[in-house]
This record gives C-alpha cells, sequence and structure tokens, in this order.
C-alpha cells in the first residue's frame, strides 16, 4: 500500500495516448455536449464550455499523475518578451488577413457569413460577458489544453516542428470551420512556438488574449459603424463579386511586408533573457539572414502594389 501511495505521488511525463484522449474528450463537449446542453445559455453557456475545457485539461495531469508546473509552466513574464511576443502577434495578424483576403477571392459568401456570424456570437451578450468570454477565458482554458496537456503530451517524443504543426493544426481543427482553420492553425503554431521557445505559457497565453480581445473591442467601440460597413460589403459583394477585394488584398500585402521584420525582432525579444543568445539583433557574418528579410519584405509589397494598381487599372 505504502508503495503505491510513493508511485501515485512521482510525477510522469505524459504519454501521446493521454493527450489524444484528452482532446477527444474535449472534442466530445464541444461538438456533441455543448451544442446540447450548453447553447440554450448563449454566451453563458460559451463560457461555461471554455471552463469545462480547462477541467479536462488539468484533470486529465492529475488523473494521469503528470507535473502541473511542467505541463503549465507559468511564470514571471519580462518586458522584453512580452514587447516580443505583440511583435509576433502583428506579424502573424498581418498574415493571417492576407490568407483570409485571398481565400474570399474565391469564396466572398463564404467568408461573410463566417464573419457575420462571429460578429453575432460576439456581440451577443453584455460588452464585459462577451470579453471575458472570447477574450480571456479562451487564452486560459484553450491554452491549458493545446499548449499545455496536449504539447506535453508530445513533447520529447516528436521534433520539435512537428509538434507545433500537429497541435497548430488540431487547434485550427477545433474551430470547426474550414475556412477559419488556416489562418487558425497558423496561429496556433506561433502560440506553440511561445511556448516552446520560452519555456513560460505566459506569452502564448499573452498573444491569444491580443488576438481574441481586438475584435471585441472594436466590435463593441465602433457597433453602429461596423454594422453599416457590414452591410455595404454584403451589398458590393453580391453586387459586383469577389474582384472587389482585390484592391484590399493589395493594401494588406504591402501591409504584410512589415511582417517577416516584426516576426524576426519579436523572436530576438523573446530570446532577449535565454543565457547563451545571441546579444545582437543581426549575427555578424550572416548577410543572408538580413538579405532574406529585406528580400522577403520587398517581394510582398512589390506583390501588394502590382495587385493593388491591376484591381484598380480593372475598375477605371
Amino acid at each position: 500500500m505504502e508503495k503505491m501511495k510513493q508511485e501515485c505521488k512521482v510525477k510522469k511525463p505524459l504519454k501521446i495516448w493521454q493527450g489524444v484522449l484528452t482532446l477527444l474528450v474535449s472534442a466530445v463537449i464541444l461538438f456533441v455536449a455543448a451544442p446540447i446542453l450548453l447553447s440554450p445559455f448563449g454566451m453563458y453557456g460559451s463560457l461555461l464550455g471554455e471552463l469545462l475545457l480547462f477541467g479536462v485539461a488539468a484533470g486529465a495531469v492529475l488523473l494521469f499523475h503528470g507535473d502541473l508546473r511542467e505541463v503549465f509552466p507559468l511564470k514571471k513574464p519580462h518586458f522584453s518578451g512580452i514587447a516580443g511576443t505583440i511583435l509576433i502577434w502583428v506579424g502573424t495578424f498581418l498574415c493571417e488577413m492576407v490568407l483570409l483576403l485571398i481565400l474570399s477571392l474565391f469564396f466572398p459568401d463564404q467568408i461573410l457569413e463566417v464573419n457575420d456570424g462571429l460578429s453575432s456570437s460576439i456581440a451577443a451578450g453584455p460588452f464585459l460577458l462577451s470579453f471575458v468570454t472570447v477574450a480571456i477565458s479562451p487564452a486560459i482554458c484553450e491554452e491549458a489544453l493545446f499548449r499545455g496537456t496536449f504539447v506535453s503530451s508530445l513533447r520529447g517524443r516528436l521534433g520539435k516542428w512537428a509538434v507545433l504543426l500537429i497541435s497548430g493544426c488540431i487547434f485550427g481543427m477545433f474551430h470547426g470551420d474550414v475556412f477559419r482553420f488556416f489562418p487558425t492553425a497558423i496561429g496556433g503554431v506561433m502560440m506553440g512556438y511561445l511556448l516552446w521557445e520560452t519555456g513560460n505559457m505566459c506569452y502564448n497565453m499573452l498573444f491569444h488574449f491580443i488576438n481574441n480581445a481586438l475584435p471585441v473591442i472594436l466590435l463593441y467601440a465602433m457597433q453602429g459603424v461596423y454594422s453599416r460597413m457590414e452591410l455595404y460589403m454584403e451589398a458590393q459583394t453580391l453586387a459586383q463579386g469577389a474582384q472587389d477585394m482585390l484592391p484590399a488584398v493589395g493594401m494588406y500585402l504591402m501591409m504584410a511586408s512589415a511582417a517577416p521584420g516584426a516576426i524576426y525582432i519579436g523572436n530576438y525579444l523573446i530570446h532577449a533573457k535565454t543565457p547563451g543568445y545571441r546579444t545582437k539583433l543581426f549575427p555578424s557574418g550572416k548577410p543572408g539572414l538580413v538579405i532574406g528579410l529585406i528580400l522577403g519584405s520587398l517581394f510582398l509589397f512589390a506583390a501588394g502594389l502590382l495587385v493593388f494598381f491591376i484591381s484598380v487599372a480593372r475598375m477605371l
């Protein structure tokens, strides 16, 4: 009996099957139980669903005798890490927006429908309730599940990028829409990268929080303007087709030229407190790195400029 008690106290690394089982239980809650039992409660039901995901993630660690501190590593964040996380989010957001706009060229009605659905669900309750449900709770609960329990079950058994890609893709799939999959998966990969490189969940939680908080704040702050703009965009899309999105694609491509630099500088900043990491932003003896960043940015800007002028010329 004493031996069994000692074995229970020993912390064990999570196994892959345990992480997969945790995801399966979470999927049943999200896609089977929640639509039936929680959807009648609206935003409160969504918040309860997030809390259930956190309970499953933390409960799995306890059930399988994992180390809570190792699975959910929370440390005091540094200013450089916070600044780096914000820059990485900016670069990632620009890339996601370009991808969404490109998708809207081919699937304008579907993308508009997805955006309408998201806006309606966000604005379904008071601001504070929406902010807690959409911005705060996913940054804690979803990160605990995907970057906490699931990533921990893969770590040490698969390579870094295999873990990040798998967890990012599954994160995208859990959002339940094919048109949200790619941008959400990209965000999932970047949040996994933040955790992997820093060993601190505060940074990927911050990334998730900013990503969700911004649309909530903008939607409530500009609700009337947004509604009129939404009606205008819908009328334009139905009347003239997807080609009207080309100028926006061009503009966002030009804006996305800042993404490589933002992500690169952000990556440097999140490592600023890492012992042994380089002290210079641009390491000496590696001109190819600087040239690559410049060429990548120039390519995006030139492509955006070309798309913008071609689209404007076609309208004249």
